[in-house]
């Protein structure tokens, strides 16, 4: 791990220079860092969840390979890559993350992927879960950018329940970019690196978007398969609903560490 800003105060360990800014704390549920020694040390499979013990739900992750740790060195950022394609390493959760569709709930993902998905079921590549519920996706993979989608298990009304699906250029391929979703009482929106996208999706009352992995369930490799291909820089999840200053803030955190 080599030197990483992040505003704020300068703490030195094990010989890495850390200037922090700490994450947004209040109802922080998981928290999985790849630059954080607390959560990984570098070497190993064990991923922990770096939550603050009055919120964490206790799950923790474990890496299907150590070598999906990547630290480029110069002083970049630490990634986890994660692939479900012809090889399949994946970070799996210790039970089930499940967050309702009409709860207030907060999840942020920071990820890079230049990965071209042509061929592939809709022609996407999913972070969580697979082809049809429960996933969260990205469509595209031509032309320098994705767009997204994603579904909750859509409760009483089938798997159409969507929390994202928007088209057109949201994400430049070959970029760190940073989606987050909130969960607001029954509504869900929208922030694409960092800006509210216009749309407002309705969800079921009885809706549950439940994942137990970062990656694919699916490997990728057929025409009726969502796989992927992309680096991890940070997964955040809420028990409430962030506010757009706070959004803003880790965000900023995130964009400094990687851009």
């Amino acid at each position: 791990m080599g030197l990483i800003l992040q505003g704020g105060s300068t703490v030195l360990t094990g010989g890495t220079s850390r200037v922090l800014q700490h994450i947004v704390e209040p109802g922080l549920l998981l928290f999985l860092d790849p630059n954080d020694e607390n959560s990984y040390p570098g070497t190993g499979t064990s991923v922990t969840n770096i939550a603050p013990a009055a919120s964490s739900n206790n799950i923790n992750g474990t890496l299907d390979s150590s070598a999906m740790y990547v630290d480029p060195g110069s002083g970049d950022a630490s990634y986890f890559r994660v692939r479900s394609d012809s090889t399949v390493q994946r970070l799996e959760f210790d039970s089930t993350i499940s967050r309702a569709g009409d709860g207030d709930s907060t999840l942020m993902f920071y990820w890079w992927s230049d990965y071209d998905a042509t061929g592939q079921y809709s022609n996407s590549q999913a972070f969580f879960g697979g082809k049809y519920t429960n996933y969260m996706a990205l469509r595209g993979g031509g032309n320098g950018f994705y767009s997204t989608e994603a579904e909750t298990d859509g409760g009483s009304e089938g798997n159409h329940d969507y929390f994202a699906n928007e088209t057109g250029n949201i994400f430049a391929t070959g970029s760190w970019n940073s989606w987050v979703s909130v969960f607001d009482s029954g509504t869900a929106s929208n922030y694409y690196n960092g800006t509210l996208n216009d749309t407002t999706y309705a969800l079921n009352s009885t809706s549950i978007h439940s994942f137990i992995r970062l990656g694919s369930s699916s490997t990728g490799t057929t025409s009726n398969d969502r796989g992927g291909d992309i680096r991890m820089g940070a997964l955040l999840i809420y028990n409430r609903v962030l506010t757009a200053d706070e959004i803003r803030r880790n965000l900023d955190i995130l964009d400094r560490r990687f851009k």
